[in-house]
């Protein structure tokens, strides 16, 4: 039984009731933002100057982090970047995908809830899951642009507006969603915390062992991580920078 009683048990929608799901480490353990544009660099799209730079301060700081990753992406035009997105979702993308959450979001979805994606990776890269998973709505880090030279949509490295991660998420949430109702939000670490308090129910996918002490004090279903989970790169690095 991969879908839990809780989530089995909650009644069908009646007025645009919202599901709320991180992308990364929640629907799948590894990271998009990460592999795709390790991708990106080494099919010599983007630079790969930054990238080290870009591990540190995450490690450091993960929303800033989120944040900076976009700055890899400067003088690239959405366009381009989205043909690339559409390319790498077709044929490389290769999710290990969480069973659990995604059957319990394709019946939360039969039920009438919104599905909606609230992320920290761009949402330009996760704009796929529409067609592949039927979402209602993706929020995540929006790229910046501006028209130069000819050329528009060049991306400037900036975010436009808020920044979705952490608080961000919340922020972000909250100025979308009016007067509707977050039934359920899944999520599985510190920058999904903000935007889980603001649902009726929350449940942490395969959390560290702070956030799942956490997720239990605020009474959040858990499901544990497996034995054979492993922890992506940047996660490490940020526990090694903390012991």
């Amino acid at each position: 039984q991969l879908i839990p009683p809780f989530i089995a048990e909650l009644p069908q929608a009646t007025n645009g009731e919202i599901a709320a799901f991180d992308a990364d480490g929640t629907l799948w353990t590894n990271d998009v933002a990460d592999d795709f544009t390790q991708w990106m660099i080494s099919e010599g799209n983007i630079s790969g100057d930054s990238w080290d730079e870009y591990m540190r301060i995450y490690a450091d700081d993960p929303p800033t982090g989120c944040r900076y990753l976009l700055t890899l992406y400067r003088g690239k035009t959405i366009a381009a970047i989205g043909e690339r997105v559409t390319h790498y979702w077709e044929k490389l993308a290769n999710r290990t995908w969480i069973d659990d959450v995604v059957q319990s979001l394709l019946l939360l979805k039969e039920k009438g809830y919104s599905i909606w994606i609230v992320s920290g990776t761009p949402t330009l890269f996760l704009l796929p899951l529409a067609e592949i998973l039927g979402t209602d709505k993706i929020i995540g880090m929006d790229f910046e642009t501006e028209d130069r030279n000819g050329e528009v949509g060049l991306v400037t490295g900036e975010p436009l507006g808020i920044p979705c991660a952490g608080e961000g998420k919340a922020l972000k949430l909250k100025g979308l969603i009016g007067s509707r109702d977050i039934s359920i939000c899944c999520g599985n670490g510190s920058l999904d915390g903000p935007m889980m308090e603001m649902a009726s129910k929350a449940w942490s996918i395969y959390p560290n062992a702070e956030f799942e002490t956490y997720s239990r004090q605020q009474g959040y279903a858990v499901l544990p991580r497996p034995a054979d989970f492993e922890e992506e790169e940047k996660f490490l690095l940020r526990e090694e920078g903390e012991a």
